[in-house]
């Protein structure tokens, strides 16, 4: 169950960032235990009760052998408990999605952390099947839309490409919208003419196109309304962590990239490095909502001046 639940986790990389912590073998009597809070929507692909038991037995199991200090991962569905539990210490790092830390967390409550990554950026494209005669945005009115389900990121840049085309958020003037887990799937749908055009991730993507070749043949990536980001989701250190402390966890994750144990949990979790993470990262995220937010306002000014 456990390597089937990692393989499920290899575009975030977050049950490597949990087991890395376990298995840096840098902890001592000078460092705090580890107390992880992983907020749920990270693991959309997966069943939150699987996830919590196998996580909870597996940390224990390394804990043991280890000899190191921990706390048990405390899991969250809404973001403001999270954010009181890393405001009042009893978290001291926290895996979430980029957009939810942006919108609950204040950028000074979080310090740069680590986390297991592919090599190149998980950006958020829009793929439309070849002959939908999509150039455009303004070209998906009527157009079978695929989105990932529960990924509230993807709603909020759709929500904002359709502020940019037509002056507001019309859902309305979209065809029918379907919805699925995985970005692979999305993939799979245009493929077989189920939709006309999608957003989801580049790693998902690469994936379906990696089984199935002749993706390429149908499919095409608009490059031009793609969303650069690094990953849509995120490990970060609470600011209130001494900083040798978050270093000498972070010095202590990048060197297991040389070691024969490192590279295969990395081979697990098929992530190709272990790399620092910076609160900076969230900058995409930040202009994207202030994009919105004044697009939204220019609209409703302009029904309001309407209506006088």
């Amino acid at each position: 169950m456990l390597r089937l639940i990692a393989c499920r986790f290899r575009h975030a990389g977050w049950l490597f960032v949990l087991t890395l912590w376990l298995s840096l073998g840098c902890a001592s009597a000078e460092t705090p235990p580890v107390s992880i809070g992983f907020y749920a929507p990270v693991m959309r692909e997966v069943s939150r009760k699987d996830v919590e038991v196998s996580l909870r037995f597996w940390i224990e199991e390394l804990a043991r052998s280890l000899g190191l200090t921990y706390k048990p991962v405390q899991f969250y569905d809404e973001p403001g408990a999270m954010r009181r539990d890393l405001d009042s210490g009893k978290i001291n790092f926290v895996v979430s999605t980029s957009l939810a830390l942006v919108q609950h967390i204040p950028v000074e409550s979080l310090a740069n952390g680590f986390a297991g990554y592919k090599n190149v950026p998980d950006n958020l494209i829009l793929v439309v099947r070849r002959d939908a005669d999509i150039q455009s945005l303004e070209d998906l009115a009527g157009k079978r839309i695929g989105l990932l389900d529960g990924d509230e990121l993807s709603d909020l840049y759709l929500e904002t490409l359709m502020l940019k085309a037509w002056g507001k958020p019309d859902w309305g003037r979209l065809g029918p919208v379907s919805r699925e887990l995985r970005s692979s799937k999305l993939a799979h749908r245009i493929f077989f003419g189920q939709s006309d055009a999608a957003l989801l991730y580049r790693s998902g993507y690469d994936a379906a196109l990696a089984l199935n070749p002749q993706i390429s043949q149908r499919l095409n990536v608009l490059e031009a309304y793609t969303f650069k980001i690094r990953s849509p989701h995120i490990g970060l250190f609470s600011a209130q962590m001494r900083p040798e402390h978050r270093e000498l966890i972070t010095q202590a994750a990048l060197r297991l990239n040389e070691t024969a144990r490192g590279r295969q949990v990395l081979q697990i979790y098929q992530a190709d490095n272990i790399v620092r993470t910076q609160v900076r990262d969230l900058e995409p995220l930040r202009e994207l909502m202030e994009t919105r937010r004044a697009l939204l306002a220019r609209t409703q000014g302009k029904a309001a001046a309407g209506r006088k």
